[in-house]
């Protein structure tokens, strides 16, 4: 599904969330939290004019090597390429310990790092990965999502999830403290996860779309 915002710019900005899950649970983190923030952010600026125009694309069969997302990065042209700004994936956001905007290296990380300064200015509780694994740099995150296939091509990602990159093997895969991963197992429901951590949901949800909205309205705007 691909839905097209028009902005002051014909460059774009793309946003996906994978709609797919595995057959685990119920898939409310992994990823109905995903795409239920890009949904409400299409709601939301839908009559605001953005700096950029924006792609709202839900992706399938990523549980399955990111086909849905290596399909649509294989379809763009060199001139779609050229004129696209960046693409901001949104995965697994609900259950994790910790909120993290993450971005590439460098000045490739431009969106990460407005993110957070919108992070300040909003006083939101979204961090970024502390790079305590030497194998992923501060800031910076693995290509085991739907941004790999846009990296790949050269298109800058910004990359919002929520997880715990302290503990485990500090990769990100173990997303809380009290119940370990919940991405890929039966606890991957919404009764479970509100009962587990009260109230993470509704704080990480209205977060993460709080920040989302606010940077597709400053991309490009200075």
């Amino acid at each position: 599904m691909v839905g097209f915002k028009q902005g002051k710019s014909s460059k774009e900005i793309i946003v996906g969330a994978h709609y797919d899950a595995v057959s685990a649970g119920k898939g409310i983190d992994d990823n109905a939290s995903g795409v239920g923030v890009l949904l409400e952010a299409a709601k939301a600026l839908q009559d605001i004019e953005t700096p950029y125009s924006i792609r709202f694309v839900s992706f399938g069969a990523e549980e399955v090597g990111l086909q849905g997302s290596k399909y649509y990065a294989s379809q763009m042209d060199e001139s779609e390429i050229s004129n696209t700004v960046g693409m901001i994936n949104l995965d697994s956001l609900a259950a994790g310990d910790h909120m993290y905007v993450y971005g590439g290296a460098g000045e490739a990380g431009f969106i990460r790092d407005l993110a957070l300064e919108i992070v300040k200015q909003k006083d939101l509780n979204i961090g970024t990965n502390p790079g305590e694994n030497p194998k992923y740099p501060a800031g910076t995150t693995g290509d085991w999502s739907d941004h790999a296939p846009f990296k790949k091509i050269g298109i800058p990602y910004g990359y919002f999830e929520a997880t715990n990159w302290e503990i485990g093997d500090k990769d990100g895969y173990v997303q809380t403290v009290e119940h370990g991963a919940i991405f890929h197992t039966e606890n991957d429901t919404l009764e479970f996860i509100e009962s587990a951590f009260p109230g993470r949901v509704q704080e990480h949800l209205s977060s993460f779309s709080l920040l989302l909205q606010e940077l597709l309205k400053s991309l490009g705007s200075k």
